[in-house]
């Protein structure tokens, strides 16, 4: 490539940035005659490269390049580079955009663009999991994609990185560690190509199996390797990847973020006033025998601590059995030490130690108990259900008027600064050395017993945490960079809860949460979608130096560079790429702060702490549930709290609440996936994702009840000791799904006679405030196949199913969803002030409620379908039915 080829594609890759692209045309032209000089390689690099090149020749992958794109990745020395780095033939380059799937998101124009990742079509080809190539027999590791991408970097001459991104000599170069990934354009910040997507924050998470890389998808899976079922039902630890990189100091103009949607502000300091945060832009990747830095080997350090059971230890009222004080959890019991695991490439990978999820917290060869305190309801009432609350849970609510529905934003008044739930279930052994579940019964001892406490309970773990990822950059040989600082500045690592949806990522369900002036999009009555990667909140001091840093607010941030527009997106695919519920093709499991949920009461991946000043707040891990299962059973129970990672078990729960507030489903999980009770309609046994079942219709003595689990009496730390978690049930669930499932039950409720709490204040069918409860859904294809009927008794209406489940009485068409909704205010009436008592059944952990109405919906999101819903309302005493097709 000659130089003026390189202005004019230089142009090109600085175009929808803030550069003066005319004073980097002069400077290119100085010598328009001198061909691009490509900075040295390193002969370790060099030999690596080579073998790449020839794992690609036996694994199928150069043939196919050749043949596509007409080029020789056979030839040697500078005519490969020349070649690697020429534009590739503009006919050739359109043909593969257009007809082979995976590369309508790719931004480039050659083989490798020296400094650019992204705009290298060889990288992209090995890097991009939409990238499935017929006849290729392996696709590449980790460490494989890492050399190429240091390959790339290593031709990148200072200079001419210096001045594509205009840096200019009074800017402050610092080294920085960011956690990054190569994305494809549906999850990069600014939708337009496939990109490096960067974050000063990493968020691995724990398992109970080792880490699985899934090279197909270019990412690590949270299934666990193998094929064994009952092994899918487990989770494997999920690790952060980070990189050493020359950063600047930038505003929010020069770099691409991933900010709030339209219901911005809704929680937290999230990414409101960025115009006047500072930011740091990684530039130029260094790593091991990279020349510009002496070829000096990176070595990456890590620190990391859970605080959890200490900060407990310092609650008052409480009081550990035999004056044991719990110390703090550091990284030789968090964190894996394996070089051969955490070292791949110039990468490093932190990742938690496989162990199980919850387990006994012990110290040393002690196992710690605690004094469980009375009840107490002067200040507050320090008991959630079955749960000690440590201190006050702060109310989050909808406010306003129905045309102008918003949250209250998140004032951070009561940091969390030790675990917010501890669970207090289980009861020390008469013997001293183990431990029993407080005896349940057919009426409220249980209870009473919990609310007494006095009794003396363990304690459990669990292996989350956070800290730091740091190298030690004095050896950096740094004759060839000026101005610049050899002290590293760290990345924020965040090790929290196994994601249960990890196709799915909180922004991807927004549009569900409040939308400004509509009143009529909530469909999340606590809780909502509120992203970590929108919060300008610090993170832990304890882990990071984060004094007259004026960066410290933006470590949470995710960015990246956009340095091209592509200008081949039609907008008909740009519409795709920022479309969540379109198919991508390709499974993923992030790691940076946008697929994890931002800090509330307490939170499920972070939340809020503070030192001193209550106002002084910062990011950490201290103040989640002890262990963080009790967490998963709240979040999960009281409407899917955070709805994109804690998955939504509303529904199985619903009829435990008070009447005046039910927690009403938000994200509708199907029956099998709740688990499907032995005695109900179905007559199937089945335990859902939380090895808990859901809710089924039932007639006891005339009288159609609602058959539940108390959620009091659910045992999520039973069933996390049992191994009765499963990952399976979800962790293929995309968003696509969950959103047509939304939509279908936002048009449920909008339909259905409303029956909505707060009717004076929220007259609108809003799906948050409703009284309808989700008792059984399931998933059909209206007109095409037979409706299981799960939900639906036999006895119901007439003797048998088939007037609901046979195709034949389909009233609608397309793929769709069984819905059935019972009525669960009190008795019907939300001005009855002492509605009936909910009674216990035989098996000691459910409950009945009388069920008011009972509607049957058939609906569908079908774009094409001229009728989307058909819905009756079944008479309860004759069981006759009429429906009504919308």
């Amino acid at each position: 490539m000659h130089r003026r080829d390189f202005v004019r594609y230089s142009a090109m890759l600085t175009a929808g940035v803030s550069l003066e692209f005319t004073a980097i045309a002069a400077w290119f032209n100085e010598d328009k005659e001198r061909h691009l000089q490509f900075a040295a390689v390193s002969k370790k690099l060099q030999t690596d490269f080579l073998e790449l090149l020839q794992w690609l020749k036996t694994n199928g992958w150069r043939s196919y390049l050749e043949n596509e794109l007409g080029v020789d990745l056979g030839l040697k020395g500078d005519k490969l580079v020349k070649e690697l780095t020429a534009a590739i033939d503009p006919a050739r380059l359109s043909a593969l955009r257009t007809l082979n799937a995976g590369f309508d998101d790719f931004a480039g124009e050659s083989l490798i663009q020296p400094g650019f990742p992204a705009y290298s079509l060889l990288f992209h080809t090995l890097a991009s999991p939409r990238v499935r190539p017929q006849g290729v027999t392996a696709y590449p590791t980790l460490a494989q994609i890492d050399l190429l991408e240091n390959y790339i970097y290593a031709l990148s001459d200072w200079e001419q990185m210096k001045a594509l991104y205009d840096v200019k000599p009074t800017d402050e170069l610092v080294f920085a560690v960011f956690a990054y990934e190569y994305r494809p354009a549906f999850k990069t910040p600014h939708h337009l190509y496939a990109d490096m997507v960067y974050s000063r924050t990493g968020i691995g998470r724990i398992g109970d199996q080792p880490a699985n890389y899934d090279a197909i998808n270019r990412c690590y899976t949270n299934k666990p390797a193998g094929e064994d079922k009952e092994m899918e039902k487990r989770v494997a630890v999920i690790p952060a990847r980070y990189g050493l990189f020359l950063a600047r100091k930038v505003d929010n103009e020069s770099i691409s973020l991933i900010t709030s949607p339209s219901y911005k502000g809704a929680y937290d300091k999230d990414d409101r006033n960025d115009g006047s945060k500072t930011f740091l832009q990684p530039i130029r990747k260094i790593f091991n025998d990279d020349v510009l830095t002496g070829e000096t080997k990176i070595k990456f350090i890590e620190l990391h601590k859970s605080e959890k059971l200490k900060k407990l230890a310092l609650s008052e009222g409480i009081v550990i059995e035999k004056g044991i004080r719990p110390t703090t959890r550091t990284s030789k019991d968090l964190v894996n030490p394996d070089p051969n695991l955490s070292n791949v490439g110039s990468s490093f990978l932190l990742m938690s130690q496989h162990a199980p999820l919850i387990r006994l917290a012990k110290e040393g060869t002690e196992t710690l108990y605690f004094r469980v305190p009375k009840q107490e309801e002067a200040e507050y009432d320090n008991r959630y259900f079955t749960a000690l609350a440590t201190q006050e849970v702060e109310d989050v609510e909808l406010l306003g008027s129905n045309a102008n529905l918003r949250r209250r934003y998140n004032r951070y008044q009561a940091p969390r600064n030790q675990p917010l739930f501890v669970n207090i279930t289980n009861k020390k052994d008469s013997a001293g050395t183990g431990f029993n579940p407080i005896p349940q019964a057919n009426n409220f001892n249980f209870e009473d017993a919990v609310k007494e406490g006095t009794y003396v309970a363990p304690l459990f773990e669990d292996s989350i945490c956070d800290g730091r990822v740091t190298v030690n950059t004095d050896g950096l040989k740094l004759e060839k960079i000026n101005n610049i600082e050899p002290r590293c500045l760290p990345a924020f690592s965040i090790v929290t809860a196994p994601d249960f949806f990890p196709q799915v990522d909180p922004l991807d369900l927004a549009a569900f949460d409040i939308a400004p002036g509509t009143g009529t999009e909530s469909h999340f009555y606590e809780g909502g979608v509120a992203s970590l990667s929108t919060a300008r909140i610090k993170p832990n001091p304890k882990m990071i130096d984060t004094k007259s840093d004026p960066t410290a607010n933006t470590y949470l941030a995710v960015l990246s560079n956009p340095l091209k527009k592509n200008t081949t997106l039609s907008p008909e695919k740009l519409a795709i790429y920022k479309d969540p519920s379109s198919e991508r093709g390709y499974d993923i499991s992030g790691f940076l702060p946008d697929v994890a949920s931002s800090v509330f009461a307490p939170g499920w991946d972070v939340t809020y702490c503070s030192l001193d000043d209550v106002h002084d707040i910062y990011v950490g891990t201290e103040g989640l549930g002890s262990p963080f299962v009790e967490d998963m059973k709240f979040c999960s129970a009281l409407n899917g709290m955070w709805p994109a990672t804690s998955p939504d078990a509303a529904r199985t729960y619903q009829g435990g609440n008070e009447w005046d507030y039910r927690n009403p489903t938000a994200v509708p999980l199907l029956d099998e996936e709740i688990g499907l009770y032995k005695d109900g309609p179905s007559g199937k046994e089945s335990w859902g994702w939380d090895g808990e079942q859901g809710p089924y219709l039932e007639k006891i003595k005339g009288q159609w009840k609602v058959n539940f689990t108390d959620l009091g009496r659910a045992d999520a730390i039973d069933n996390a000791l049992k191994g009765k978690l499963d990952m399976s049930q979800l962790r293929k669930l995309k968003s696509r799904e969950l959103i047509n499932r939304m939509e279908c039950l936002k048009l449920c409720i909008a339909t259905l006679p409303q029956k909505n709490f707060n009717p004076e204040k929220y007259n609108s069918r809003i799906t948050a405030y409703t009284y309808l409860w989700l008792v059984s859904a399931e998933k059909v294809n209206w007109g095409k196949e037979d409706a299981a009927g799960l939900g639906i008794p036999a006895n119901l209406v007439g003797k048998d199913k088939k007037w609901i489940t046979d195709k034949a009485n389909a009233k609608i068409s397309g793929e769709g969803y069984l819905y059935v909704f019972s009525n669960s205010a009190a008795d019907g009436n939300p001005e009855d002030k002492k509605p009936k008592a909910k009674e216990w059944t035989n098996n000691l952990k459910r409950r009945r409620l009388n069920c008011q109405k009972l509607y049957i919906c058939q609906v569908t999101n079908d774009p094409t379908a001229t009728k989307k819903i058909a819905w009756t309302e079944v008479d309860l005493k004759t069981g006759r039915v009429a429906w009504r097709v919308k």
